[in-house]
């Protein structure tokens, strides 16, 4: 390849793989670290962390942002690497890789923006990159794609002959391998919020001092024994939800094995689709499935069914319409949805209504004894959620 071929690819794999680097450091916070806010979480519209953690932002437990940097890497030796007594070889083997390059690339955008209705900046990136790889490969003269398979095992002892290129290939396939291997799978920030530890008796006093200040609303929801009573408004459709969902879990499943029957947990529905709720003016994107993925806990519920079916809605978020009610009809054996729907849709509309009296304005927003969380998005640290839980446990013992 020219000198300037070579520049050109380089300068834009090493931008590609500075940005994809980037992508999976902002990953690993967010399955490392549950107070952690991503800078490109600018709003509904770009937010990082909603295209992360979806199901588009991993295959099989491997984020994609660090399957970037190992094709990146790959794309910037091969064009320090190439030998320049046959450039032509190196630019054939780019152009293949950018072939599949691109395919991946539109298939992400289009799940990004057709799916998900959320751009990540900092993927847009990589595509741009990508895309600018392809177009000079492809405008530089190659020799047949066909002839690769051929060449490439000739290239390879090539490689292995020369000491430096071996070097270098073993420390790309070793490091590629172990940041596959030891990147956090989905999952971690859960389990992270779950372990995290306690804050000081310091944190806590002042916590606490803070905490009994707050004002409260009677919410008007039967205790049935229990000292503490949490209620969340929720969303099937949003991320918020379900990393509460994910920490809070175990917190609440450790209060019901030392204490059992201590704490209800109550989840009220407001979907951000405006063909159930009255409240809201316009359809939040990505959430065109929230109505009927409230009706489908419902349904569930009342076949001993709920949680499974709150976990399958979390895990695939965001669900579709169609996703939803395929997954309904094969689990809970539902031949006509929109008849159960109409059944349920009372109740949902009363969950709906309590939410407006309350000016819920985000999700999850939680309630612990009456007590708004004051948190932005009601994403309060486990361990803060475990202390007032706690705090309000002892007020009632006394």
């Amino acid at each position: 390849m020219s000198s300037r071929t070579r520049t050109l690819i380089l300068i834009l794999a090493i931008a590609g793989l500075a940005v994809s680097s980037a992508s999976a450091w902002v990953h690993y916070r967010v399955l490392t670290d549950p107070t952690y806010v991503s800078p490109c979480d600018i709003n509904s519209t770009f937010n990082c962390t909603q295209v992360y953690m979806s199901r588009f932002g991993t295959v099989r437990g491997v984020p994609v942002a660090l399957g970037g940097v190992i094709w990146f890497a790959l794309v910037s030796l091969i064009a320090v690497f190439t030998p320049s007594a046959r450039p032509s070889n190196g630019v054939s083997y780019i152009f293949a890789l950018s072939i599949v390059g691109m395919a991946v690339v539109l298939y992400l955008a289009y799940a990004s923006f057709f799916v998900l209705h959320t751009g990540c900046v900092l993927c847009m990136a990589t595509y741009v990159c990508v895309t600018g790889i392809f177009l000079v490969s492809a405008m530089t003269p190659t020799e047949s794609m066909f002839s690769l398979p051929a060449r490439l095992a000739r290239d390879v002892r090539g490689v292995v002959s020369h000491p430096t290129t071996l070097l270098v290939a073993i420390l790309y396939v070793v490091g590629a391998a172990s940041v596959v291997a030891f990147f956090p799978k989905e999952g971690s920030r859960a389990e992270q919020a779950a372990a995290a530890v306690p804050p000081s008796a310091d944190v806590q006093e002042r916590f606490r001092e803070a905490w009994n200040k707050l004002p409260r609303t009677d919410l008007g929801i039967a205790t049935d024994g229990a000292k503490v009573v949490v209620v969340k408004f929720n969303d099937y459709e949003c991320p918020g939800c379900r990393l509460t969902h994910e920490w809070y879990k175990p917190v609440l499943a450790k209060f019901e094995a030392k204490q059992a029957g201590s704490v209800k947990f109550v989840s009220k529905d407001w979907p951000w689709n405006k063909s159930c709720n009255f409240n809201v003016a316009q359809t939040i994107p990505g959430h065109e499935g929230a109505c009927d993925a409230a009706s489908a806990v419902r349904m569930a519920r009342a076949r001993g069914k709920g949680p499974e079916m709150e976990t399958w809605l979390f895990s695939n978020q965001p669900t579709t319409t169609s996703m939803i009610r395929d997954h309904v009809k094969q689990t809970l054996s539902i031949a006509d949805f929109d008849v159960e729907y109409a059944k349920v849709l009372p109740d949902i509309r009363r969950d709906i209504a309590d939410g407006g009296v309350l000016n819920i304005g985000s999700t999850p927003t939680l309630f612990i004894n009456g007590v708004r969380v004051p948190s932005e998005n009601g994403l309060m640290p486990a361990e803060y959620f475990e202390l007032a839980i706690s705090i309000e446990l002892a007020k009632a013992g006394k």
